[in-house]
């Protein structure tokens, strides 16, 4: 109050219409839990007076949620002898102070010392993280989000190949080497990558493997520390990978085939040999019935015979029987057919069914 001495006054908080402090002699309050949003002003009262004298209405909102810090970086790449900023803020009001964290992989998260205000340039790599702070007692804002800060290195990074033929097959073993330029005596970790994918990484400053068509690409290699994950080269330049598909061979295209056209011809062939040895038996039987019935008609020198014989040649001739020379043959051995001249044979071979005996 503007009027009197601070003694003559006692103070009144009020909050949408009801008292929140009743009047006293203290002037100043902390509110540490206030849950409800509401219009608050005060009121004073002199003791030489009865009528109150009241202040302007101040609207407080309450949030239900506690605000988060959000972290931002200029760059998260330090670039060699140089420094990235990294800024920390809070949406809301004013009045803030921050705290800022630094993690590593081989060091828990500890706190960065002496560091309040809301931009901070820092030199090291590293996982990084701020939140806000503010009033009395302190309350803090949600941590922000992290950035992850890299230290490149000066050192200058190869990528070498070996075999390096003017073409590579599908199924060839290459090996990729990142050589480190003055960095010899610094343990290594390589991380490969093509088009922008990282691939593998290895201790070992060779990667063999064996390649197909989708190894074709351009491959990139970078060294990091070992003792400092955030600390690493710059990336190589590229080497290009272009991998040939093989051209399969007519044997080995064919071969499927073969695997099904072999068995059913095979199939075929048994089929067409046990057709064969059939006929073969059906021959050798109707040979042997001609034969039998041949010298049966030896002992008898009867003209009947003799036409019986001719008749039953005559048949065989009609009906393409394969046994007919040597049934021919046989007889001409006995002595009681007929003989002929040999000019005779062809007519007699080639008679027809209408053909007489002369």
């Amino acid at each position: 109050m503007n009027e009197g001495e601070e003694t003559d006054w006692s103070y009144q908080i009020n909050m949408n219409g009801q008292d929140v402090i009743p009047y006293n002699f203290y002037k100043s309050y902390i509110l540490e839990h206030l849950y409800q949003s509401g219009e608050y002003h005060c009121c004073g009262l002199r003791r030489s007076s009865n009528k109150p004298k009241c202040s302007k209405t101040l609207s407080v909102t309450v949030s239900a949620y506690r605000p988060r810090a959000t972290l931002t970086a200029g760059s998260t790449t330090i670039p060699v002898g140089g420094s990235v900023t990294l800024s920390c803020s809070v949406e809301t009001s004013a009045g803030w102070k921050y705290r800022w964290f630094r993690r590593t992989s081989d060091i828990s998260e500890v706190r960065i010392d002496n560091e309040e205000n809301r931009d901070i340039s820092v030199t090291q790599g590293g996982i990084y993280r701020c939140d806000g702070v503010r009033g009395n007692p302190d309350f803090y804002t949600v941590i922000s989000n992290e950035e992850t800060i890299e230290t490149k290195f000066s050192n200058k990074v190869f990528v070498t190949q070996q075999p390096n033929p003017p073409q590579i097959f599908s199924g060839e073993t290459i090996t990729l080497t990142c050589e480190v330029q003055g960095g010899e005596t610094t343990e290594w970790t390589y991380e490969w990558k093509r088009s922008e994918t990282v691939l593998h990484r290895i201790n070992s400053k060779d990667w063999t493997f064996i390649v197909s068509e989708s190894s074709s690409g351009d491959y990139m290699c970078q060294c990091r520390r070992r003792d400092d994950w955030y600390s690493s080269t710059q990336w190589s330049k590229s080497i290009t990978l272009s991998v040939s598909v093989t051209e399969s061979s007519p044997v080995s295209s064919s071969f499927p085939v073969l695997l099904i056209v072999g068995p059913v011809i095979g199939v075929i062939l048994f089929i067409l040999l046990l057709l064969l040895w059939r006929h073969r038996q059906f021959k050798d039987l109707c040979c042997i019935r001609l034969f039998q019935s041949e010298s049966s008609s030896q002992s008898s020198t009867t003209n009947h015979g003799v036409n019986q014989a001719e008749s039953h040649v005559y048949s065989s001739l009609l009906h393409g029987n394969s046994c007919l020379y040597e049934t021919i043959q046989t007889r001409g051995a006995t002595g009681n057919e007929r003989s002929h001249h040999p000019e005779e044979g062809p007519d007699y071979v080639n008679m027809k069914p209408d053909s007489s005996i002369g």
